[in-house]
């Protein structure tokens, strides 16, 4: 799926580039360009994602699933930066004048870039959805964010091109640097909230509520079944993975005493959770003094 992912970005950023030199067009320039950074950091992330699949056991006891959220959180900035400094540029440009696009060229390139990039997208979210991998998800936000970029472009050129033959022909100067600005501000709300989302990951921040409730509910009523005094939960999501650490604390009622019987609390837990469908990392602890579950 990263490969498809990368050989589309090639494919989009050499026809970026080299169209929007032809055309004189900073917009389809931002669009290779924008493709051409994603490419690269499409093949960081297939490298991320063999890296984290690869089995090492003995020098990573814990596994490697945070290389996935650092992977991410990389991704966005670089992505941020990009828009921000896009965004510096098509400003200076309006200011100094703006400048003549070759409408037919640009039109022409938009339909093929937004056919091409809304393809790609779809393919991808669909894996993505399906694998519950944060990589492909990001992958496909990406490819997202170009097919908007695409069809912005194609609705921008096409503007530019009906202004043309009014007495507002003066104004197709600064079609392109504003339609670099409206996507840079756009772009740069998507690879913000990944940064946060995987900035929240990186530190092991709770899981979504939805998830925290259904698990919350599944370890009270094992709580309420066992006659255990309490009972401490703590799940966080990382990457693909999901860290659960349950502690049950016992009293005099407690109906559990055989170590058989507390694997059978494990399996029953575990049994529960296979609606989630995320890799989970799961321990399920048994004390009889409290502080050793806070």
């Amino acid at each position: 799926m990263i490969k498809f992912s990368a050989l589309g970005g090639l494919f989009f950023a050499v026809m970026g580039l080299a169209w929007g030199f032809m055309a004189k067009s900073s917009m389809i320039l931002f669009d290779g360009l924008y493709s051409l950074i994603s490419l690269f950091l499409s093949i960081l992330a297939l490298w991320v994602t063999n890296y984290i699949d690869k089995a090492d056991f003995k020098r990573f006891p814990f596994g490697k699933v945070m290389l996935e959220p650092l992977a991410v959180a990389f991704k966005s900035i670089v992505l941020i930066v990009m828009c921000t400094f896009t965004l510096y540029d098509a400003v200076t440009e309006i200011v100094a004048g703006g400048h003549v696009v070759d409408t037919s060229m640009a039109v022409a390139y938009s339909i093929v870039s937004s056919v091409g990039c809304i393809f790609v997208y779809v393919y991808m979210h669909q894996k993505g959805k399906k694998l519950c991998s944060d990589i492909l998800k990001a992958e496909s936000n990406q490819w997202f964010m170009d097919s908007i970029l695409s069809v912005a472009v194609l609705i921008g050129f096409i503007i530019s091109a009906v202004i043309s033959t009014t007495s507002l022909a003066g104004l197709t100067r600064y079609v392109d640097p504003t339609m670099v600005i409206i996507s840079s501000l756009i772009f740069i709300k998507i690879p913000t909230t990944a940064l946060f989302k995987s900035f929240r990951e990186i530190v092991s921040g709770s899981a979504d509520d939805n998830i925290n409730n259904e698990i919350y509910t599944i370890v009270k009523d094992i709580e309420k079944e066992y006659n255990f005094a309490d009972s401490i939960t703590r799940v966080s999501k990382i990457g693909r993975e999901l860290r659960i650490e349950i502690d049950f604390v016992f009293n005099e009622q407690s109906s559990l005493n055989e170590l058989g019987q507390m694997d059978e609390v494990r399996e029953q837990v575990y049994r529960n959770m296979t609606d989630i469908k995320l890799k989970k990392w799961l321990n399920v602890n048994f004390t009889g003094d409290r502080k050793w579950a806070i």
